[in-house]
C-alpha cells in the first residue's frame, strides 16, 4: 500500500521528468531553427526555386581595364597673362569679347583716364620748358662769346636748362613706367593683347572705374597644352608620372598625353584627385574645351552593376550554390558604364546573381527581420 506522502512525491517526479523532456525537445527544435544560447542566428542560404526574374552570370577571368573620364583643356601657366590697367580710369569700350581668338597687339579694352591725360600734359609742359630754356641758354652763350653778356647770366641759363631737362626726363619716365610711350600716350589707354590668343574672362564691365594695377581679366594663348583631370578615390594604382595615355575630343580628334604628376592630396574644393597631362602633337584645343582622358585601371573582374547589392552598408554579390544563393561581401572598384570592377571577393567560374539580384536582397532583409522564419 502506498502512503499519501509517497504518492505525492511520485507525482512530482513524473511531472518534473515530463517538463525536462519538453525542454529538451524545445531546445532541439530551436537549435534546428538556428537558435543558440538565447541568440537567434541566421541561415544565410536563400532558396531559389520560387524566385522569378532572376538571372545568373558566370564570373569572368580578370582583365586589365581602363575608362574614359571627363577633363578640360587649360593653358600652360607660362602662356597665361593677367590683364591690368597701368593707370586709373573708366572702361569706355570692350573691343573683343571673351573666347574670341585675336592676334598679338589687338586692342581689347579702351580706358578713358584723366590720370593719363595729366601725365601726358606734364610731359608736354616739361618738354616745352626744356626747349625754351635750351633756346635761352644758346642765346646767353652767344652773348657771352660776343662779350655782350655776363657769366652770371650764362650760369643761370645753364642751371635753368639742366633743371628743365631733368623735369622732362622725370615726366617721360612716369609714362614709360606705366608701359606707355610719351609720344603716343593720350587721354585714352588702349589695352592690347600681349600675344596671339583669347581673353578667358573679364572682371570689369563697361563704365566701371578702375584703379592702377587692378585686374581687368585674364588672357590665354590660343592653344591649350594641358588636360586637367579630376578622379574620385581610389586612385589608379600603377599610374605614374611620365606614363602615356590617350586624350580625345567629342569630334573625334585625339592626342597622346604624358602624365606630369600624381596628386598627393585631395583638392580642397572638389575633394578629388587632380591630375595634369601634357598634350603632345599639333592642332591643340582651345582653353576650356571639354576632353576625355583614358585612365588605365587595375586588372580585375568586371560584373554588371546590377549584380552588386548593398546590404547593411556592405557591397556584395549573391553567389549560387546548388539551389540556394548566399550573400558574399566584395571590394567594389570604379564603375565602367553599366559595369563595375570587383577588386576582391569572387573567383572566376562562380555563378552570381545579375539581373534581379535585388530580389535576393529583399528576401534576405525580410528573413533577417523575422518576416518569414519558415521560408524554405
Amino acid at each position: 500500500m502506498i502512503r499519501p506522502v509517497q504518492h505525492s512525491l511520485l507525482a512530482l517526479t513524473l511531472v518534473a521528468g515530463t517538463a525536462c523532456g519538453r525542454n529538451r525537445a524545445s531546445a532541439e527544435t530551436k537549435e534546428a531553427h538556428g537558435t543558440e544560447a538565447g541568440h537567434e542566428t541566421f541561415d544565410a542560404r536563400l532558396p531559389l526555386k520560387d524566385i522569378r526574374g532572376l538571372h545568373f552570370v558566370v564570373v569572368p577571368e580578370p582583365r586589365p581595364e581602363g575608362a574614359w573620364y571627363p577633363a578640360e583643356a587649360i593653358g600652360d601657366e607660362s602662356a597665361q597673362a593677367l590683364l591690368s590697367s597701368p593707370v586709373k580710369g573708366i572702361i569706355s569700350a570692350v573691343r573683343v569679347p571673351p573666347g574670341q581668338r585675336v592676334g598679338p597687339g589687338t586692342e581689347l579694352l579702351s580706358i578713358q583716364s584723366p590720370e593719363l591725360a595729366r601725365l601726358k600734359a606734364d610731359w608736354l609742359s616739361a618738354r616745352a620748358r626744356r626747349e625754351r630754356t635750351g633756346a635761352e641758354l644758346a642765346r646767353e652763350q652767344r652773348l657771352f662769346q660776343a662779350q655782350a653778356g655776363s657769366r652770371r647770366e650764362l650760369e643761370a641759363a645753364e642751371s635753368e636748362a639742366s633743371t628743365a631737362r631733368a623735369e622732362e626726363e622725370a615726366a617721360r619716365l612716369a609714362l614709360e613706367a606705366r608701359g606707355l610711350s610719351p609720344e603716343s600716350a593720350g587721354a585714352v589707354l588702349s589695352l592690347r593683347a600681349p600675344k596671339g590668343g583669347s581673353v578667358t574672362t573679364y572682371t570689369v564691365q563697361l563704365g566701371q572705374g578702375v584703379e592702377a594695377g587692378q585686374e581687368l581679366g585674364r588672357f590665354q594663348t590660343a592653344s591649350a597644352a594641358i588636360a586637367r583631370l579630376e578622379l574620385p578615390l581610389p586612385a589608379p594604382q600603377d599610374w605614374r608620372p611620365g606614363a602615356l595615355t590617350e586624350v580625345r575630343k567629342s569630334d573625334g580628334q585625339r592626342w597622346q598625353a604624358r602624365l606630369e604628376g600624381a596628386p598627393a592630396t585631395l583638392s580642397a574644393d572638389t575633394r578629388r584627385l587632380s591630375y595634369r597631362l601634357r598634350l603632345l602633337g599639333a592642332a591643340l584645343p582651345l582653353p576650356g574645351t571639354p576632353l576625355e582622358v583614358h585612365v588605365p585601371l587595375a586588372t580585375s573582374v568586371v560584373l554588371p552593376q546590377s549584380a552588386l547589392q548593398q546590404v547593411e552598408g556592405v557591397w556584395g554579390v549573391f553567389v549560387k550554390a546548388g539551389e540556394t544563393a548566399e550573400f558574399r561581401p566584395v571590394r567594389r572598384g570604379p564603375e565602367l558604364g553599366t559595369d563595375v570592377m570587383v577588386l576582391d571577393g569572387v573567383k572566376p567560374g562562380e555563378a552570381v546573381a545579375g539581373e534581379g539580384a535585388y530580389l535576393l536582397k529583399s528576401l534576405q532583409i525580410k528573413r533577417k527581420s523575422g518576416g518569414d522564419d519558415h521560408d524554405h
